[in-house]
């Protein structure tokens, strides 16, 4: 495996970040251009080194990977054929994966894309489980529990010519005083439920996704009129707390509580990436936390708009 050629070279720009792949198969280039190919060079960083080698034969695992960590090392282990090693703080990955895996959707979202985010998060950028919307530039950030909500109100806000910056993801540029906040605007995924509230999805395919849940995954070129952007400046952080019946509600939220509930959803890196992570967290919360209850999205949307007059 040392000797491995290593003859497919390209670099790509993950949230903007760059991001060199060497490889000895094709078919790990084209897993780069699906997932990252729509970003382009926004910071001058080092960037991260990936070295991927597509060897041996086998199946495509039937489950998810183990994710571990231990101070600057993290791993992503499918199975003896099928794993990634980072080395964190050199921002170096080496992963080895079958000719199969190589192919399908699970290298990408198992573990090409977990060497590259974990890999930013920890040199560049604190990742958030959290929407982001924008109105006239200013932006809003969603927070909350899988289930509260995120994606369908992002996906209303959208239909309201709000733009979409991200709807479950969103990332902050460590050292930055301004706010600024990365997300993936390209797509929007919807659990099926979703389909009650917004009758359209009816004609969107859906996507089986290998956990066993069923998704709708929706280009955001394909909606029309829709508005998108890779970032914006956060001015307000909202947690929802969706309800059945009853009308809405805005209370502001106390900054440990929120630092918390931001935080409990993180990996949680040794000092000093984790000083820093919390430090920017903290910034973006000086703007303001607030915890909305709603129960119908053109409240909820009514109560955003308020925000960013």
């Amino acid at each position: 495996m040392q000797r491995a050629e290593l003859a497919h070279r390209a670099e790509y720009y993950l949230l903007g970040f760059p991001i060199q792949i060497v490889t000895n198969s094709p078919l790990v280039l084209r897993a780069a251009e699906e997932s990252w190919g729509e970003w382009t060079r926004a910071f001058d960083r080092p960037p991260v080194e990936m070295r991927i080698i597509v060897h041996l034969e086998g199946p495509v695992p039937s489950t998810e990977p183990v994710y571990r960590a231990q101070r600057d090392l993290f791993t992503i282990i499918a199975d003896n054929a099928n794993f990634g090693i980072c080395d964190l703080q050199r921002g170096y990955c080496f992963s080895c994966v079958t000719p199969a895996v190589a192919r399908d959707v699970y290298f990408r979202e198992k573990i090409l894309d977990g060497m590259g985010y974990f890999s930013i998060d920890h040199l560049y950028i604190t990742i958030l489980h959290a929407a982001c919307v924008a109105l006239r530039g200013r932006g809003v950030l969603l927070c909350g529990d899988s289930g509260a909500g995120k994606s369908c109100l992002t996906y209303a806000c959208l239909k309201r010519g709000w733009t979409i910056v991200s709807d479950d993801f969103s990332a902050v540029v460590r050292g930055q005083e301004d706010g600024m906040v990365i997300g993936k605007p390209a797509r929007i995924r919807l659990r099926p439920e979703a389909l009650a509230l917004f009758p359209e999805l009816a004609e969107r395919p859906s996507l089986v996704m290998r956990n066993g849940k069923q998704m709708f995954d929706l280009r955001t070129s394909d909606v029309p009129s829709v508005r998108t952007a890779p970032c914006c400046h956060a001015e307000k952080i909202v947690f929802l707390d969706r309800r059945d019946s009853g009308g809405p509600e805005l209370a502001p939220m106390n900054t440990e509580e929120a630092v918390a509930r931001i935080e409990f959803d993180r990996p949680h890196w040794d000092s000093p990436v984790f000083d820093e992570q919390r430090a920017s967290v903290r910034r973006l919360l000086s703007r303001g936390a607030h915890v909305m209850r709603y129960s119908n999205f053109n409240d909820a949307i009514g109560i955003l708009e308020s925000l960013v007059q």
